[in-house]
């Protein structure tokens, strides 16, 4: 009995190990989730339990848990974790980019421009939208996204099985980021751009005044002023529009001949 019980809990803490290696990048990636909101044990406790959760298969039908065989299933695992934690934070990069756009044209991130190594890391204005598009998928349904979309892989791809997601889409993630917020960012970068024209005018008529001291504060009165127009009637839908449902996820698996965009 006691054998018996010894490669029962093998078998169990191997179905834990495959789910955490799914599981755990989406933690990682997430705003809601990830060290900042939730550190060390009682992260990782989470992580299994919601991980044992949507396994697929009884807990006693994984390899056990020092064999060869877990080898590729932790590695495919993982790779298809990266891949969901990618695909559910779109929404929340591209909102921490738009912050840092808008941050880094006010001159808000100046000290990071002059002083690399001691700059500052992020925006203040990154963080908060990135924490605003946190509240705005959780109130309208994340956390439920974000179970579907496993369940849904977990039909997609079996972790007992060979699958191959599509890995090399996920490098366009980039570009798209930027795209997106580049143009939501554009509105207040224009502004910004006509602001520092007029003040560029205004020096050349007034030589003592110092067009470069006055255009920080000034640069920053019209983003907050421009922000509050453009806040609400916008970024909330975009952040909805550019987050990721269970029902797309079957391109992201290889298909010889698949294109991948995210629009």
């Amino acid at each position: 009995m006691f054998y018996a019980l010894y490669f029962e809990i093998h078998h169990l803490v191997a179905s834990a190990a495959l789910g955490f290696a799914r599981v755990a990048p989406i933690f990682f990636f997430l705003p809601f989730l990830n060290s900042g909101v939730l550190s060390g044990a009682p992260r990782n406790a989470i992580i299994i339990l919601v991980a044992l959760g949507v396994w697929p298969h009884a807990l006693n039908e994984a390899p056990p848990f020092l064999s060869v065989a877990m080898i590729p299933l932790v590695l495919q695992e993982a790779a298809v974790g990266v891949m969901l934690g990618c695909l559910l934070s779109w929404p929340f990069w591209v909102m921490h980019a738009l912050g840092c756009i808008i941050d880094n044209q006010r001159g808000a991130t100046l000290s990071s421009s002059i002083d690399p190594a001691n700059g500052i890391d992020t925006s203040e204005m990154a963080n908060f939208l990135n924490m605003f598009a946190a509240v705005v998928y959780l109130q309208n349904g994340g956390l439920v996204t974000m179970v579907d979309v496993l369940n849904k892989s977990y039909q997609l791809c079996d972790p007992m099985n060979e699958c191959t997601p599509s890995l090399p889409p996920l490098l366009t993630f980039i570009n798209q980021v930027a795209q997106n917020a580049l143009v939501l960012a554009s509105p207040v970068v224009l502004v910004l751009l006509l602001s520092e024209v007029f003040l560029g005018l205004l020096s050349r008529f007034a030589p003592q005044m110092n067009a470069f001291a006055i255009s920080l504060t000034v640069k920053s009165g019209i983003a907050v002023l421009i922000m509050l127009l453009y806040f609400s009637p916008v970024l909330p839908d975009n952040v909805l529009r550019l987050s990721f449902q269970a029902t797309g996820l079957s391109s992201w698996f290889y298909e010889r001949g698949a294109t991948h965009v995210l629009e």
